[in-house]
């Protein structure tokens, strides 16, 4: 028996694939759970910050930091950890509007509030938006976990550099790539940003708006927006610089 992994991602952050290429390279040792999508799925979301997970056997995405339930016994599990600029995944975010579902909403309300957002238009709107309770909340549980219990794997590198990433996944799973079976090699090689075009998985085949690369920001917001934005979460963007590869630090800039 193994100690469970903890996904742990912040939303909009390429979790979707990452925990695919996580799952083909650890099934078989591990049994992939979507904790924070199984609590959804139920309507039943207030019990992510109040239950724990299995703590064997199971790699567990939970792609909800701000949700994370505070008693959890870190020291139980193991964790591989991502997140994204913040720039980029307001960027995500107001894409993800105009595609994505929301709970409860009536055609009529769905309607009305995208036409809203519409009027707002993008740099208006993530400017309303504060997302430092999530990024707080990812931060929160980072700092709390023992170094030789985690490893990060940010969204710059998985894109920019998979196969490495995959190899460090690989190793921190104890899950030699070169063991993998043919259908396993094959579904991580799904995951390839030069392989998502014929992905059907990619959330990218089903929702508009999704991108394959950090820096969005800096192509879809106007000047004074980023510079407010890169004020506003200068503290995570030191911390992203500071836990990420030097490679990748100056997407961070």
């Amino acid at each position: 028996m193994a100690r469970s992994v903890i996904f742990l991602s912040t939303p909009t952050s390429a979790n979707g694939s990452m925990f695919r290429a996580i799952s083909a390279i650890g099934r078989g040792r591990y049994h992939p759970l979507g904790w924070v999508a199984d609590h959804y799925a139920a309507g039943r979301m207030d019990r992510v910050a109040s239950e724990t997970p299995p703590p064997q056997d199971h790699l567990i995405k939970h792609n909800a930091p701000e949700r994370f339930n505070p008693a959890t016994p870190l020291r139980d599990y193991r964790f591989i950890l991502n997140t994204r600029d913040p720039r980029d995944l307001l960027c995500n975010q107001f894409h993800w509007q105009f595609v994505h579902p929301m709970p409860g909403e009536s055609p009529e309300t769905e309607a009305a509030r995208r036409q809203h957002i519409a009027a707002m238009g993008m740099d208006a709107w993530v400017l309303a938006q504060d997302f430092r309770p999530l990024l707080q909340g990812f931060l929160d549980v980072v700092r709390r976990i023992a170094p030789a219990d985690r490893i990060f794997i940010g969204y710059a590198m998985y894109c920019l550099h998979f196969d490495e990433v995959t190899q460090r996944i690989a190793t921190f799973l104890e899950a030699p790539l070169a063991t993998l079976p043919p259908e396993r090699r094959a579904a991580l090689e799904r995951e390839r940003v030069a392989n998502l075009a014929g992905n059907k998985a990619w959330i990218g085949q089903s929702w508009a708006g999704a991108d394959t690369a950090p820096g969005r920001h800096r192509t879809e917001l106007q000047p004074a927006t980023i510079r407010s934005l890169t004020e506003r979460y200068r503290w995570f963007l030191d911390f992203l610089r500071r836990m990420d590869d030097r490679r990748v630090a100056e997407t961070y800039a």
